[in-house]
């Protein structure tokens, strides 16, 4: 589970349990009164918490069940800026990977590493998996493997214009649109947020 789930799931079981205390004492020493609602509020907000943890976790999950799989290259790493924890911004893993028709494509990986943790070596291979535009990664894949084509994946080169696709982006951040090469890691000029186009 990321961080971020871990955090959010942790507030969520703190507003249960501190609802579930309060109402307990107000039920003690009052009976069952109007004022046992405001604990339950607490409660509420503790259930919603961890249910969209729950939502969030299965939608990952999905990705991989689903997802088309791809061996790809560790490039570098990104700040998520849209995801701030303990007062630091979360790391997402950009990878470069070849797709079914051989053509190089790059995208950030929500792995949300913690802040100058740089988990993996610039790179190594990881297994990503992507389904309807989004995508998902294996922990347990990651490993030192050359791939054909490495040295294409891994060069440094610009892209040729003639071999671009534009398309028109709605940031899921912000909400604003904006243009952006089609199958390339785009950086929203707004806000700062990263989108697999």
């Amino acid at each position: 589970m990321d961080i971020v789930y871990k955090i959010l799931a942790a507030m969520g079981a703190f507003f249960i349990m501190i609802g579930l205390v309060i109402s307990t004492i107000f039920t003690a020493i009052d009976g069952f009164s109007v004022f046992i609602l405001i604990p339950m509020m607490f409660v509420v907000i503790g259930i919603c918490f961890v249910l969209g943890v729950c939502f969030q976790i299965n939608k990952k999950k999905v990705i991989l069940r689903k997802g088309k799989k791809y061996a790809a290259k560790i490039y570098g790493y990104v700040k998520n800026t849209t995801v701030l924890v303990n007062g630091s911004f979360t790391i997402n893993v950009k990878v470069h990977y070849f797709d079914e028709n051989h053509v190089e494509r790059e995208a950030i990986i929500p792995t949300e590493f913690p802040e100058g943790s740089n988990q993996y070596a610039i790179g190594l291979t990881m297994d990503i998996y992507e389904y309807r535009g989004r995508y998902n990664w294996d922990p347990a894949s990651v490993r030192n493997e050359v791939l054909k084509g490495e040295a294409e994946l891994m060069d440094d080169k610009p892209v040729e214009p003639e071999k671009l696709t534009l398309t028109a982006v709605n940031c899921p951040n912000c909400g604003s649109s904006f243009q952006a090469a089609k199958g390339y890691a785009s950086k929203c000029p707004y806000c700062g947020g990263y989108i697999n186009v």
